[in-house]
This record gives structure tokens, C-alpha cells and sequence, in this order.
């Protein structure tokens, strides 16, 4: 397969690649995006149900105010992010990180 486009000095080779596209106030039931790359996206307003994004990235994509409810997030990693705020079962995990940078 052709590679893709270039986003941030990747090459992206998709399956599907789109674009442009707006996916605001959607709802995305049993949908797989299985080793996806979301960039630069706009989902506000949307709901995933039942989804998997396994080795997917997630890169600029901005999921303030966002709710993640029985999800699986084994093996995560969150590099380079605003946590300010976030919270996981009730901590305030953002804060906590906060005030750990600040004691350095």
C-alpha cells in the first residue's frame, strides 16, 4: 500500500485514511480502530461504546472534559500532556503529579 500523508514527521500507511472529516456529537458503537493513529481530531461531544483502539496513538488531540468508564488501560502511556485536572476513581491524579513537579 502507497504511504498516506506526512502528519508531524510521520508517514502514515492506513488502511482508511480520512480527513477533513467532522465527526462532532457522534456515536461510535463496537467500532474498531485497532493500531489507528488520531491526530489533530475533533470527536467533541462524541461517545465511543465498546470500542477497542489497541495500539492505537493518540497524538494532539485535545479530550478536555472527557469521561473514560469502564475502560480497559492496561500497558498506557501518556507522554507529554496536560494533566491538570484529571482525575481517576475519584484522586485527583493531575494535582498530585502537579505538586510532585513542583517539590523538584
Amino acid at each position: 500500500m502507497a504511504p498516506g500523508k506526512e502528519v508531524n514527521g510521520e508517514v502514515l500507511t492506513p488502511n482508511m485514511y480520512v480527513t477533513n472529516a467532522d465527526v462532532r456529537q457522534s456515536t461510535w458503537h463496537e467500532s474498531a480502530f485497532l493500531g489507528s493513529l488520531f491526530a489533530e481530531s475533533a470527536m467533541d461531544d462524541s461517545q465511543f461504546l465498546y470500542g477497542k483502539a489497541q495500539r492505537s496513538t493518540f497524538a494532539g488531540v485535545v479530550m478536555d472534559g472527557s469521561r473514560l468508564v469502564g475502560c480497559s488501560l492496561r500497558d498506557v502511556v501518556i507522554e507529554n500532556c496536560d494533566l491538570r485536572g484529571l482525575i481517576i476513581d475519584g484522586v485527583r491524579i493531575g494535582d498530585l503529579i502537579a505538586s510532585g513537579k513542583e517539590a523538584d
